[in-house]
This record gives structure tokens, C-alpha cells and sequence, in this order.
């Protein structure tokens, strides 16, 4: 009678060639699992059944990139779990301070009540910052706006992207360095 680990190691096997059925069966052994320690992250319910959907769609996706030399599939799967829920956990938490210090700006110029010509400085502003992100590369701007909008580190955002460290630190160098000059230069021509 083959173990756990042989039985799930042939499912992730099966999962690589694309085999839904072996998805499946790997689903049913695991994600009783994955939901509890997801629970135990998230904090809720909603939460645990985001990360754990997200976790098997990953499998799905790279189920080639099981090592058995780093350890058996469940604890690499689970792995994949937490690291989808710590995710998902930052990205609440990031958007609920940015969420927070929006209304606190609204707030503000609620109290003291924005002239045209502010209002007008404002919106050119934001305009101009539109237009200097879309003009970055895709990579640098993703990294860029994974760090400021996500709240990850370097090192966090290099494990979730699987690129390298100095790949991540050099985009983001980049995309400031080009949105500096971008400003600069209109600074310069006003």
C-alpha cells in the first residue's frame, strides 16, 4: 500500500501533464489542510477560502516545480498556502491603511475646503503621475507598484515574483530613477 507522500507525489505528477482528475483528488486529500492553516492566518473564513482557491490554482500552474529533494508535496503545498495567506493578509492590511489615510484626507479637505485652483494644481498632478507609471516598462512598474500599493519588501516581493533579489532592488531603482527624471524634466520646462 504506497504512503501519502507517494500517492501525492504521483498526483502532482499527474497535475504537471494537466490531469484535472488528479487536481481533484489532490483537492480532496488537502484542502482540509490547507483551509485550517489558512483559517489560522486569515483570521476568517472568506479569507482562509480565497488563499486555499488561490493555493490549488497555483498548483495547477506549477505543479513542475515540486522538488522532491526539498521535501514532500504536502509540505511544499502547504508552503504555497501560508505564503498566499501572509499575502492576502498584507494586501488587506495595506489597503486598509490606505483606505484609512484616504479618508482621513477627505477629512481634512472636508475642514478646510479646497480652492478651484487647488483642485486644479491636484488634478494635474495625478495626471502627470498616470501618465509617468504608464510610460515605465511593465516589469518596473509591477514591482514598483507591488512595493508601494501591497506594502512588500524587496525580499518579499523577489519569493512571490520568483526573480531574483537584485532583479527586484534594480526595478524598483529603475522606475524611481525614471520617474524622477520624468518630473525633473517637467519641473525644468514649467
Amino acid at each position: 500500500m504506497p504512503g501519502a507522500t507517494d500517492i501525492e507525489t504521483a498526483l502532482l505528477a499527474r497535475i504537471t501533464r494537466g490531469d484535472e482528475i488528479a487536481l481533484k483528488a489532490f483537492y480532496d486529500r488537502l484542502s482540509p489542510l490547507a483551509y485550517g492553516l489558512a483559517r489560522r492566518i486569515a483570521g476568517d473564513g472568506d479569507g482562509a477560502e480565497d488563499a486555499v482557491q488561490e493555493a490549488f490554482l497555483r498548483v495547477w500552474r506549477r505543479a513542475d516545480r515540486y522538488d522532491a529533494a526539498r521535501g514532500g508535496p504536502r509540505a511544499w503545498f502547504l508552503r504555497i498556502v501560508r505564503n498566499v495567506a501572509i499575502d492576502q493578509l498584507r494586501s488587506r492590511k495595506a489597503r486598509g491603511r490606505a483606505e484609512e489615510g484616504l479618508q482621513q484626507q477627505l477629512e481634512d479637505e472636508g475642514r478646510s475646503a479646497e480652492r478651484p485652483d487647488e483642485a486644479a494644481v491636484r488634478t494635474e498632478r495625478a495626471r502627470r503621475v498616470r501618465a509617468a507609471l504608464d510610460a515605465l516598462p511593465g516589469e518596473q512598474r509591477r514591482a514598483l507598484e507591488i512595493a508601494y500599493f501591497e506594502g512588500l519588501s524587496h525580499s518579499e516581493i523577489a519569493a512571490r515574483e520568483k526573480m531574483p533579489l537584485g532583479t527586484v532592488k534594480t526595478r524598483i531603482r529603475d522606475a524611481v530613477l525614471r520617474l524622477r527624471a520624468a518630473f525633473v524634466g517637467e519641473a525644468s520646462h514649467a
